[in-house]
């Protein structure tokens, strides 16, 4: 059976009602209204608000035999660090297939390798915002998810790949070493160069800052918990990709002290010309979708 023939789920349950859980609610509610959305987490209030705003039906501390969920399915959207145990908990709950949110899958997948029924994946959508009040039933349309599991025939990977489908993503497989690598370098790199530039500014400079700093910066406000988690989880990769940035930067530093003008244009150019060709598609899918959304709100088809 093709991930595409797979009967919608009847239950789903989401640890961890953030940012990235509290989107996949709303995308949940988008894309199959009957779906039982059951949150799980540590802050009742918080989630009694979730439940309050529609985005899950109901909430518990942790998951139980007696709620009923045997044969569903599992997100998880927590640090790194917590999504093996929390895994562990759901199966034994009763769901049926689990999945994560998790941007590092090595050691994750590792853990979980006698384990079919887990299936580790990383949806490639997120904000430097945190909880539920800045989540998007949008957020994945369009958006690439890997799935760190090449055995696509199994029946919880074939869930796993329509579940992801299903919220509006394209889905790759491929091996968690070969992720962790990649993301090294197209997201961790980048946070870390992110942190590096606003650390660099005092207080006294803030006036004098613009666009610049602003765009350049804007992912270093993510919590320091999450992306602590994230690094040390990834570290190794994350050495490897901070080792090519200092070359690179020690090639800017060494143009600019010989005064070599023409030196600091070829590495100008050679990353701007990289920037402009590799995020086009990116920025073209994003626009998509927000175009989607404006001829819904001017037709009356998008929920208020």
């Amino acid at each position: 059976m093709s991930s595409g023939e797979q009967q919608p789920e009847q239950a789903v349950v989401i640890a961890g009602v953030g940012l990235i859980g509290g989107s996949v609610a709303l995308a949940l509610r988008a894309a199959a209204p009957a779906v039982r959305v059951i949150g799980i987490g540590r802050n009742a209030e918080r989630l009694q608000k979730a439940v309050a705003e529609g985005l899950i039906d109901e909430f518990a501390s942790e998951l139980l035999p007696e709620h009923g969920v045997h044969g569903g399915l599992g997100v998880i959207c927590l640090p790194v660090d917590r999504i093996p145990a929390a895994a562990g908990q759901l199966l034994n709950a009763g769901c049926d297939v689990v999945t994560d949110a998790g941007s590092v899958k090595q050691n994750i997948c590792t853990q979980m390798r006698g384990c079919p029924e887990f299936v580790g994946a990383h949806p490639i959508a997120g904000s430097e915002q945190s909880g539920f009040e800045h989540a998007a039933g949008d957020l994945f349309q369009g958006r690439i998810c890997v799935v760190c599991r090449e055995d696509t025939e199994h029946v919880a990977v074939q869930r796993t790949l329509a579940f992801w489908q299903m919220l509006g993503m394209t889905c790759r497989v491929m091996p968690a070493e070969r992720h962790d690598r990649i993301l090294a370098l197209t997201s961790h790199l980048p946070h870390i160069l992110a942190s590096v530039a606003a650390g660099c500014v005092t207080s006294e400079h803030l006036e004098f800052v613009g666009t610049g700093f602003r765009d350049t910066t804007r992912i270093a406000a993510g919590g320091d918990e999450l992306w602590t988690s994230i690094l040390m989880d990834n570290a190794p990769a994350c050495v490897a990709a901070l080792d090519l940035a200092l070359e690179r930067l020690n090639r800017f530093r060494a143009a600019l002290g010989a005064g070599e003008a023409s030196a600091i244009r070829q590495l100008w150019g050679e990353a701007a010309q990289l920037r402009r060709r590799k995020c086009i598609s990116l920025d073209i899918n994003q626009n998509e979708v927000h175009a989607e959304r404006r001829r819904a709100v001017r037709t009356g088809q998008a929920k208020a």
